[in-house]
């Protein structure tokens, strides 16, 4: 597969998470990530290992480590608060931190660091696998604890929406 294929299908999942779709009256579009974050736990899991592909991709593009970093940063600090009920969401919607992975991702491969980009992309290898497993798993990890947290300590949509009523501690 060829470079740019391969900036294309990072672009395609960064526009899926962030862009999919306009809302009527609304200028701005919402991606997959914040409607599915508005599902405890699974939500922002799912949209974590989404933003996930687009690291793997920089990683076969041999996109430099520290903007790798940068980019594992983003989806982890958009995880973390993403898992948060409603101001997650929120800040996914308005943050889109697929659409500024997949950024990261094509300005470092268009500016290469002798001037040129390789015109194809190479297989990952054990040691890309394993450096990305370091990055992404935690990542991952990380992401879905804290939904549980939230969800465990009734901090969920559902509760925002339904309070349940008030009982007294003897019942």
């Amino acid at each position: 597969m060829n470079v740019r294929d391969k900036e294309v299908q990072a672009e395609v999942i960064a526009r899926v998470l962030d862009n999919a779709m306009t809302l009527p009256g609304l200028r701005p579009k919402i991606g997959l990530d914040p409607v599915i974050g508005l599902f405890p736990i699974v939500g922002d899991t799912m949209a974590t290992i989404g933003g996930a592909a687009i690291l793997v991709v920089a990683r076969q593009l041999q996109v430099p480590w520290e903007v790798q970093l940068r980019m594992a940063y983003n989806l982890l600090k958009n995880g973390l608060i993403g898992a948060i009920p409603l101001l997650g969401d929120f800040y996914s919607f308005v943050f889109k931190s697929h659409q500024l992975n997949a950024a990261l991702l094509v300005r470092s491969i268009k500016r290469g660091e002798d001037g040129h980009c390789d015109l194809l992309t190479r297989p990952l290898s054990f040691r890309d696998i394993t450096v990305l497993a370091l990055l992404l798993l935690p990542t991952i990890l990380l992401v879905s604890v804290a939904g549980v947290w939230f969800w465990n300590h009734d901090i969920s949509l559902l509760d925002l929406l339904y309070p349940t009523p008030y009982q007294s501690r003897g019942n």
